[in-house]
């Protein structure tokens, strides 16, 4: 399990939804809480990387921390890129972003990714893009 998890973070640290997709089931669940409806099966999940990696094509992603209780994996990240392609809409605005993510990933027997979660601010993203007042600013 780890080192599927640790292969899945280097897939998306070099751009690469294809090596991404190699550690995940067929059937994969997928559910990006920002975005409420869960993702059904691996192509699905490819498709949504490849949005992201085509948005943040400087996306980095680092583990800060991590607990493994088979058959899950709970993993602590740091994920940071530049906005240089369209995301929700929003053109590239050149931004550096840096935000911080928790994710949950459970694996099958054969240590395949079955299901996953992946827990972010959204809100953090549209403020460092410009697009959402800084909380003190919206708080006033």
């Amino acid at each position: 399990m780890l080192a599927r998890a640790a292969d899945a973070l280097t897939a998306w640290n070099r751009g690469d939804p294809e090596g991404l997709a190699v550690n995940v089931a067929e059937d994969v669940i997928w559910r990006d809480v920002a975005f409420g409806m869960p993702l059904h099966g691996r192509e699905a999940l490819k498709a949504a990387a490849q949005a992201y990696m085509t948005a943040f094509p400087d996306l980095r992603i680092e583990e800060t921390s991590s607990t493994l209780a088979p058959p899950r994996l709970v993993q602590e990240l740091t994920i940071s890129g530049t906005h240089r392609g369209e995301f929700l809409g929003v053109p590239p605005t050149g931004r550096f972003t840096q935000n911080y993510a928790a994710v949950v990933t459970t694996f099958d027997e054969d240590g395949m990714m079955i299901e996953g979660a992946l827990y972010w601010n959204a809100l953090m993203l549209l403020q460092q893009l410009g697009i959402a007042p800084p909380l003190e600013t919206a708080a006033a």
